[in-house]
């Protein structure tokens, strides 16, 4: 009897083990991407919620979550869940999330980024961990996406670069009768990127740059900007971001210059809507250059700013609907992939091929990984009982080195930022 207990057992043994073998193997020849599915897609959020940046960083926050709101916060059945961290505009703190949400919060994709030194900061990261990040703010730094070293794979940016809202404002102003220019420009990676942007069509053009200031970053007093500006040009351009641009523009206009020197608001950072109702109507006539204004007359358009109004009470700047068109990018590639994420080259491949219209207008990468899309150049007006920046000029499917081929711009010699000190020197600009 005894003997026949442990030949039972023995039985039992085997056929456990042979069940746990088989077991074994069956996960074994499992999709990793299956397993994974049961949990949810994790996107790492890093924006600047405090600091000079925090009212871009909120409405791109606010875009992006008004997509994922109207889709049920799921793709391909899986939950979306978002991780949010605060970068503060600092490229250390920026790094730092980064490497939070990667590393301890194990999210598969990140997004966001309003500060191009963040961007520059953060990019060699992304590389090293091959996660893919998805530019849906302000990030403009132009060689992550351009041919060079700097290019980067892992970046798709839905965005924009920092040089064509620059580059169409210097083709407008050079059309409009503007030669001589004065240059203010926020002392920073961002600032040489955008006002470059300018300086190199405007003097392909035949303009010229006869001074420039750099200002730092969350100035509190521009008065001696101001008060230095040359008088005899034909207009200013100017980039100051975030909560700078409110000061400049008070002060600017209570010089009382703004009816005597026309300036161009390079990304509309003076006239940045939350800025309009505080400047009131002496803030009309503002000329900014940038891809989207609230003021577009599209169905998409018109749809996504009652929407956004009816979540935060006020109208969108340029970073809620890039938010919103980050958000469904990453929704839009996820599905392609069946919900699939942690196939990284299979997503990616996905995320490359994107296209669909947006509150901005229509949606596509080039081969670089940067949107192709309409500029805008805006004028601050009344509409009803709302200040807004109504298109007064557009562009179509700009491209991130328009108006030269991929080429022509990069056989220039020099880059923007070794070129700061030199803007009036359109030799240099210009040398190939």
């Amino acid at each position: 009897m005894n003997i026949r207990r442990y030949h039972v057992l023995g039985q039992l043994r085997t056929i456990w083990l042979g069940a746990a073998l088989a077991a074994t193997a069956l996960l074994t020849l499992t999709p990793v991407g299956a397993i994974a599915q049961k949990g949810p897609v994790k996107i790492g959020v890093i924006l600047p919620l405090t600091g000079v940046f925090a009212p871009n960083g909120q409405d791109a926050l606010d875009g992006f979550q008004l997509y994922i709101d109207e889709i049920g916060g799921q793709v391909a059945g899986r939950k979306i869940e978002l991780i949010v961290e605060d970068a503060q505009g600092k490229p250390d703190v920026g790094l730092t999330k980064a490497r939070k949400l990667v590393e301890a919060d194990r999210v598969q994709v990140l997004t966001g980024i309003v500060s191009t030194g963040v961007a520059l900061a953060v990019q060699g990261y992304v590389r090293e961990k091959k996660i893919p990040l998805v530019l849906s703010a302000d990030a403009g730094a132009n060689q992550i996406t351009m041919p060079g070293k700097l290019l980067n794979p892992y970046i798709f940016r839905v965005s924009q670069n920092s040089r064509t809202p620059g580059a169409v404002a210097a083709d407008w102003a050079y059309k409009q009768g503007w030669r001589k220019v004065s240059m203010v420009t926020s002392d920073y990676a961002g600032g040489m990127e955008v006002s470059g942007g300018f300086v190199r069509v405007f003097c392909a053009r035949g303009g010229q740059v006869v001074q420039e200031q750099y200002p730092p970053l969350g100035n509190p007093d521009f008065s001696p900007y101001i008060a230095n500006l040359q008088k005899n040009v034909d207009g200013v351009v100017i980039f100051t971001p975030g909560a700078d641009g409110l000061r400049l523009a008070r002060q600017y206009i209570e010089a009382g210059l703004k009816e005597k020197i026309p300036y161009m608001d390079v990304f509309g950072q003076t006239s940045f809507e939350p800025n309009l109702p505080q400047l009131g109507d002496s803030g009309l006539g503002i000329l900014s250059s940038l891809h989207y204004t609230a003021a577009l007359k599209t169905p998409e358009n018109e749809r996504f700013v009652k929407a956004f109004r009816a979540k935060t009470g006020r109208l969108p700047t340029d970073n809620g609907p890039d938010g919103y068109a980050g958000a469904r990018a990453i929704v839009e590639a996820a599905k392609a992939v069946g919900g699939n994420v942690e196939d990284t080259d299979k997503f990616m491949a996905a995320l490359a091929r994107v296209r669909f219209p947006s509150p901005k207008g229509e949606i596509a990468l080039d081969q670089y990984h940067q949107v192709i899309q309409s500029m805008y150049i805006r004028k601050v007006e009344k509409v009803g009982g709302d200040y807004m920046n109504v298109p007064i000029a557009s562009y179509t499917k700009i491209d991130q080195f328009w108006p030269y081929t991929a080429k022509e711009y990069m056989a220039f010699k020099y880059e923007y930022g070794q070129l700061k000190g030199k803007m009036t020197d359109c030799a240099k600009w210009l040398e190939k």
